[in-house]
């Protein structure tokens, strides 16, 4: 038994430059674990605009068997988000935005409940034409309320290496698929049960609310979870109560980025709270400040040491940003994804849904949820 590790696409550059889809054959033969995905290109060459990342102008990642069923589906964002909570860490210096030369970003898209997970990995064997699709739009210069962004010059590169277990000794017990369930529009105090797809066991459950200056923080009021019309209510809790319980389930995540920034700049960090930390490259005359993250609406500042004035022009930083929520993304802590007792067979309930209540201030964006579903058969 040992595990297959190689190229399956090595430095090959998407087919468009602007916008497209591709679509990249999978082997057919073994169990899959994950697919190790790179992608870098060359952002536009403005340094005052790093708001659109190649993570945002990968729209759709998905995961397709049989010429129609949908395995993973994700965006780019929501892709960093789930590695975090299945404890899959990014690359140090995995999400650069350096203006006019090489922007990276590393993703890993897990079949089971973590990386390298023996009990859950796709049997290529069992299905039809696996394929990854990667929907793109690498002409994009606003997304979800920020606005500051800049298509890229040219064609960006992937590669892509499957973690596919050979000559196995084991059988897995099936697989985790992973898709948008629920969406609704936001409104002010709008109260929406986001109704969950009965007939599938779900391992867990996420909320997105991300949008410039909101999130989750400013978006949302309770958030309830509902089993058989109000008969059971596991759950229901304010975000700040809800942060604090997945902390202390999840623990604080940390993610890292070199970017330009400009003083002042509302900016969308890649966890909505916590705090960031930074310094300048080259040995440049400013120092990132220190700054509490909250609801995507916290922008970048900075100091020019030699006179203590706050800067203005655009200065590239190495920034760590460490707390929760990343994307605007969290998980349902009734969940357990690693305790199988903890999973909800909906099959055996009358109906299941996630009741959010929205603020006074709610923004126009569009939450959405996302469930882990386990398959066991093919």
């Amino acid at each position: 038994m040992y595990w297959q590790q190689r190229y399956l696409k090595e430095s090959a550059q998407f087919e468009s430059q602007t916008t497209g889809l591709e679509t990249i054959d999978l082997p057919k033969t073994g169990l899959l674990s994950g697919l190790e995905l790179k992608v870098w290109g060359t952002p536009g060459s403005t340094t005052s605009s790093p708001d659109v990342w190649l993570h945002n102008m990968l729209q759709k990642i998905e995961l397709i068997v049989n010429g129609s069923k949908v395995i993973k589906s994700y965006s780019g964002d929501q892709l960093l988000a789930m590695m975090l909570y299945k404890k899959i860490p990014h690359f140090g210096h995995g999400m650069k935005n350096d203006a006019g030369t090489s922007g990276e970003e590393f993703f890993y898209i897990p079949l089971g409940r973590f990386y390298h997970d023996l009990d859950y990995m796709l049997d290529l064997s069992k299905v039809n034409d696996p394929e990854l699709r990667i929907d793109y739009n690498f002409g994009m210069t606003s997304h979800n309320g920020w606005s500051n962004g800049q298509a890229m010059s040219a064609a960006p590169y992937y590669s892509l290496i499957p973690h596919i277990l050979r000559e196995p000794e084991i059988t897995p017990k099936g697989y985790i698929k992973t898709s948008e369930v629920a969406r609704f529009t936001s409104g002010t105090s709008k109260i929406e049960n986001m109704k969950v797809p009965m007939g599938p066991v779900y391992a867990n459950l996420y909320l997105q609310c991300f949008y410039a200056a909101h999130g989750l923080g400013l978006d949302i009021d309770k958030l309830e979870l509902n089993l058989n019309n109000d008969a059971i209510i596991p759950f229901r809790v304010g975000v700040t109560e809800l942060e604090a319980q997945l902390v202390r389930k999840y623990g604080l995540f940390e993610m890292s980025q070199v970017v330009y920034l400009t003083g002042g700049q509302a900016y969308p960090w890649p966890l909505e709270v916590g705090e960031f930390f930074g310094r300048t490259a080259e040995a440049q005359d400013a120092l990132l400040a220190g700054g509490d993250l909250w609801a995507d609406n916290t922008p970048a500042q900075y100091t020019v040491l030699s006179t203590q004035a706050a800067g203005s022009g655009s200065i590239k930083f190495f920034v760590t940003t460490r707390g929760a929520f990343p994307f605007s993304v969290a998980a349902i802590p009734v969940f357990d994804l690693m305790d199988e007792r903890t999973w909800i067979k909906s099959a055996e309930l009358g109906d299941l849904w996630l009741r959010v209540e929205e603020t006074s201030g709610a923004a126009s964006s569009t939450p959405k949820l996302l469930a882990d579903e386990v398959v066991t058969s093919y």
